[in-house]
């Protein structure tokens, strides 16, 4: 019997219109409480015990089933992103407001659906072990698992499984940058621009001269880091000499020092267009994050599970879908459908998630599933559009069913926890 793929089936209907709730609300980064709330609702009615809001963050949950040890961890984000407002669909047709331009409607819901598969099992079994869902918020900011693990969550945990919509399949083996995020504000004086513009000090042109010399210091750090920015404030009338600016930098490398060394270069540059404009300036960080310390045991382990649960089938409603958005936004029109076997081996990423905290705290994977068509860009009205339609259903459901099977194996093979742990202590960041 086939408790968890039984259990998944059967709960399908209930998952996917919770993931369409959880996408209509479309909640920003820390204002999750109704996407909050539809997750914890699902877990309490099967019998997890929940506490709502964690330490400093009021939109966190923990969700827990059993007692005992091994403790198994699964992890939730439903964030969502500004402006990427869209329904299902092959060409635009959002209205500005904000929408789940990286799925984690799905994300959400799938990592719960997980637990709860995996307690029908542990159920119907006998197994004995505790399962532990923490809801995240806030990862578009790199925020919410940054500062839970700051503050003392995950440390329970043997292992952490998560997941993420992807328009592939990969069983946890990409190494994400770490990153700071951090905010310079220019402070000057004010003036009429035209009539008396000695007495003023710029704080737009202390912004832009810092930009001037990010640009020039690009020429000159590691390979693979990244710098880029964007303008919060920038004054508001020509003939006005701005007091403030504000500027917003992320800084990102595959190594920790690495970004801790282009982080202080970066700050010496502010210094310096500061003093060439006659300003002031300060900086705040808004997170510090890790890269990610992967785990080539959980990576196989994965795989192996990957193997064993049903691949999504794409039928003609998905591949329709697919075609068009192909024809609407230049991709190749297909969607994946098969795996790819682990390297055994740290493969670089280009971004940044706060699951690199989780890993750094305990062994941890991230696994990928397909939700999207091949080539669909990632924080785009097109995620939002597949998020909600069955291409996005079947992908979350099949992510699902693999953490679910990750999670038995672990509970059946105190062996795997063992030597996930001995990876983990040995594999530095």
């Amino acid at each position: 019997m086939n408790w968890i793929a039984d259990y998944i089936d059967g709960h399908g209907e209930e998952f996917w219109q919770r993931a369409l709730k959880i996408h209509g609300y479309a909640e920003l980064a820390g204002e999750e409480r109704q996407s909050a709330a539809e997750l914890c609702a699902m877990l309490e009615q099967a019998g997890f015990a929940v506490e709502q809001g964690l330490g400093s963050q009021p939109t966190a949950f923990r969700a827990v089933y059993g007692n005992g040890g091994p403790v198994i961890g699964f992890l939730c984000e439903y964030d969502a992103l500004p402006k990427l407002n869209q329904t299902e669909g092959t060409c635009y047709n959002g209205d500005g407001t904000s929408g789940h331009g990286c799925g984690h409607n799905l994300l959400g819901v799938g990592a719960a659906a997980a637990a709860m598969a995996l307690r029908e099992e542990m159920e119907k079994r006998g197994l004995s072990g505790t399962l532990v869902i923490y809801g995240c918020p806030a990862e578009e900011t790199l925020f919410g698992k940054t500062k839970m693990a700051e503050e003392g969550y995950f440390k329970e945990l043997d292992v952490a499984l998560a997941w993420h919509p992807e328009d592939h399949y990969c069983c946890g083996e990409v190494c994400h940058k770490a990153m700071d995020s951090i905010r310079f504000r220019f402070h000057g004086r004010s003036a009429h621009a035209s009539v008396c513009p000695e007495l003023g000090r710029s704080a737009l042109d202390g912004a832009e001269m810092m930009s001037v010399g990010a640009n020039y210091l690009r020429e000159h750090v590691p390979d693979g880091v990244r710098i880029h920015y964007s303008y919060l404030s920038a004054g508001e009338k020509p003939n006005v000499v701005p007091d403030f600016a504000e500027v917003w930098y992320f800084v990102r490398s595959n190594r920790r020092r690495i970004v801790d060394q282009v982080t202080e270069r970066l700050i010496q540059v502010a210094r310096g267009a500061a003093m060439m404009s006659g300003t002031e300036v300060e900086w705040e960080f808004l997170a510090r994050g890790k890269a990610t310390r992967i785990n080539t045991t959980l990576a196989d382990l994965a795989y192996g599970c990957m193997r064993r649960v049903s691949l999504p089938q794409w039928e003609e409603p998905e591949l329709r879908l697919a075609a068009g958005l192909g024809e609407s936004l230049g991709l190749p029109g297909t969607i994946c459908g098969e795996l790819t076997p682990p390297e055994g081996r740290e493969l670089p990423g280009s971004g940044s998630t706060d699951f690199s905290a989780v890993s750094q705290t305990v062994p941890s994977v991230e696994i990928n599933t397909v939700c999207f068509t091949r080539g669909t860009p990632g924080h785009h009205w097109a995620v939002t559009a597949q998020s909600c339609s069955s291409i996005g259903r079947k992908g979350m459901l099949y992510a699902a069913g693999v953490l679910a099977e990750m999670g038995k194996a672990l509970l059946e093979d105190p062996g795997l926890l063992s030597r996930a742990r001995e990876e983990y202590l040995t594999r530095a960041e």
